[in-house]
């Protein structure tokens, strides 16, 4: 019998390992994805008001994204992922919402919950990337757009599944998300993943297609565009939908199309995003992006919109985990630091919309608030084009 070559070999253990690793991040973001969708539900169940419901969320999403920047850059030179362990566990925490007693003092249990939940989610992030960025033999733009596809479709799939579990069980429905949480830390140990350890950057970066790599602070403010719209997205469009008298699980359909339409657009360009530019991808993406966004926006009770919303899904969030490949190798701080900011810090400074947003929708109805959400992807198209032209007079008066 023939034995393959090693190298064929290494080549198909790395795709395991990337695969497991997207499962992981699957599961892991089936949190924050229910977390959205059933917060209208938790709302009445609790007595909560829609601003105290955005508190709640708003109190989840800093503690999953905050403490990325806060652990980012620990253990830069270990390769065993103990924070990736501990997050599996700590996500179960979230189980506890069933015994908090409804009294004065339910939003302060719940956030307790919501943080220790939150933080678990956080935690596993930047470990996780650095055991991506390990698969050298797997081009950047592939496995980041592959691994970050699993937490958008963890994200889709838990905000969809959710709202059904919820209405057949009730606040049992977070345990099976507790029960898959510990089966992929199993598999993860049974494997033996391990993390990157940096070298310096000029041995260790891959190269882009582009003539120079942009500012790694340049790609921070556009994917943080690109979160507060998708933030505002899943946190406003189920109260919207609520608001309409439609059922509570058409907002955590249109939550997911959004997310799986996202994570597929981002699988399908990240190749073609590795041979053009991928900087020039993400620019293209959002022109082609934006306007079946605002299309969708118009009809949102009709069921034959979700057409437009994949549409627009597939290119506007589709260029976020093309970004985080483009992160990988921008110069700045160590690769744990910077994975801590593209997938945490983005998202925690996007996660400040809807408390700012929550008063004003409870004075004016979430109708005029649906319509902030095309405004991020709208800046940042406007950001890269404006740094493009920039880069392109610089080149010209240098020859």
């Amino acid at each position: 019998m023939i034995q393959p070559p090693p190298a064929q070999n290494e080549y198909r253990g790395q795709w395991v390992q990337l695969l497991v690793l997207t499962a992981a991040h699957f599961v892991l973001d089936c949190f924050p994805g229910l977390m959205h969708t059933v917060l209208p539900a938790f709302q009445e169940l609790f007595g909560l008001s829609v601003a105290a419901g955005a508190v709640l969320l708003t109190v989840f999403l800093i503690s999953a994204n905050g403490i990325q920047i806060a652990i980012g850059h620990i253990r830069p030179k270990k390769d065993r992922p103990l924070f990736l362990y501990a997050g599996f566990l700590f996500v179960c925490a979230i189980a506890l919402f069933a015994v908090v007693p409804q009294n004065s003092l339910t939003l302060l249990w719940l956030c307790l919950i919501a943080i220790i939940c939150g933080a678990g989610v956080g935690i596993t992030h930047p470990e996780a990337l650095r055991a991506i960025h390990r698969l050298d033999n797997i081009s950047s733009a592939v496995s980041s757009s592959v691994f970050m596809a699993g937490g958008v479709a963890g994200f889709a799939f838990g905000g969809w599944i959710s709202t059904y579990l919820y209405a057949a069980y009730g606040l049992r429905c977070l345990m099976p998300f507790c029960i898959a949480s510990v089966i992929v830390l199993g598999v993860i140990l049974i494997i033996r993943v391990r993390l990157a350890v940096e070298e310096p950057q000029s041995k260790s970066r891959q190269s882009h297609s582009e003539e120079s790599s942009p500012s790694f602070w340049l790609i921070i403010a556009i994917a943080t565009l690109i979160a507060g719209s998708m933030t505002v997205f899943a946190w406003i469009i189920p109260q919207h939908v609520r608001q309409l008298g439609v059922d509570l699980t058409e907002g955590g359909l249109a939550v997911s199309v959004l997310s799986v339409a996202g994570g597929i657009g981002a699988v399908v360009m990240s190749r073609w995003a590795h041979r053009v530019s991928e900087f020039r991808m993400v620019r293209w993406m959002l022109a082609a992006g934006i306007p079946f966004i605002i299309a969708y926006l118009f009809w949102i009770p009709h069921r034959w919109a979700l057409g437009l919303l994949f549409t627009g899904g597939f290119f506007c969030f589709g260029v976020y985990p093309i970004l985080v490949s483009i992160a990988r190798s921008c110069e700045g701080a160590n690769l744990g630091h910077r994975m801590g900011w593209v997938v945490g810090g983005v998202w925690l400074i996007a996660c400040v919309f809807p408390m700012i947003l929550g008063p004003i929708a409870k004075h004016v109805g979430t109708g005029p608030i649906v319509f902030c959400i095309p405004v991020g992807f709208v800046l940042s198209l406007l950001l890269i084009t404006v740094n493009q032209r920039k880069e392109s007079n610089l080149r010209s008066n240098a020859s």
